[in-house]
This record gives C-alpha cells, sequence and structure tokens, in this order.
C-alpha cells in the first residue's frame, strides 16, 4: 500500500511540473531548441525534488516516475514554441540563413524538413534531460 502511494505522490507531481513544464518549455523554445533543452534540466531538477518529496519510498523511483509524467508535456509544450518562432521568421528567411551558412543553395522546403528533423532530436533530447535530471534530483533528495 505504501508503495502505491508513493508512485500515485509522484505521478501527482509530475503532472503538475509537466504542466508547468509545458508552458515553460513553450515560453523558452521561442528563443530556440537550444534553451528549450537547457531549461529541460531545470524543470526535470524542480520536478524530481518535489516528486522524492511527495513519496516515501525511493527517492530516485519517485523522481524517474514523476520525470516520465512530466516529459510529454514539457516536450509537447517546447515543441509548440519552436514551432511558433520558425513560423514567425518563415521559411524563405530560414532557407536564406542555411544556404549561407552551409554554402550551397538550400530550398525553403528543405530549409522545413531539416527544421522538423531537428525538432524531432531537440524533443528527444529534452525527454532524456528532464527524466535523467529529475531521477538524479529525487536520488539527491533523499539523502
Amino acid at each position: 500500500m505504501e508503495e502505491r502511494e508513493a508512485r500515485d505522490g509522484a505521478v501527482r507531481v509530475g503532472m503538475i511540473w509537466g504542466g508547468i513544464g509545458g508552458v515553460v518549455g513553450f515560453l523558452v523554445s521561442l528563443l530556440g531548441s537550444l534553451v528549450g533543452i537547457l531549461a529541460a534540466g531545470f524543470v526535470g531538477f524542480s520536478c524530481g525534488r518535489r516528486a522524492a518529496e511527495a513519496g516515501r519510498r525511493t527517492g530516485a523511483l519517485s523522481g524517474l516516475v514523476g520525470g516520465a509524467v512530466a516529459a510529454p508535456a514539457y516536450v509537447l509544450g517546447s515543441a509548440a514554441g519552436a514551432l511558433v518562432a520558425v513560423r514567425g521568421i518563415g521559411a524563405t528567411r530560414l532557407a536564406a540563413t542555411l544556404s549561407e551558412m552551409l554554402g550551397t543553395r538550400v530550398t525553403p522546403d528543405e530549409a522545413w524538413l531539416f527544421f522538423l528533423l531537428s525538432l524531432v532530436l531537440a524533443a528527444f533530447l529534452q525527454a532524456v534531460i528532464l527524466i535523467l535530471a529529475s531521477t538524479a534530483a529525487g536520488a539527491w533528495a533523499k539523502r
């Protein structure tokens, strides 16, 4: 019974921090996906620490559960923020910037495809960093 209560507390904390993280991820990703990746560590740390305090069992397990619950909401918010930012810039301007950087002609469709691929990579990195930071913070909070 205690294990279930510990898990329920971590899930509740993960849901709360998922909502907070989604908003934070949206706002910081307006500046770029790299900022969203950095912010994922801070959100994960806060989530894991609070999940460990809410749970009665092991801190790392509570942090892992809380981070796993919070990660999808954070990633969706972050991806939405990055999409809004790039749509504001425009595919033509993005293609021109990529063409200058790479020294070859990049069409707007290719630039949009590159952006979407980078968004998938950033989302994966954000989820991994958030969950790892949450697990580490949960383990650290129980010490």
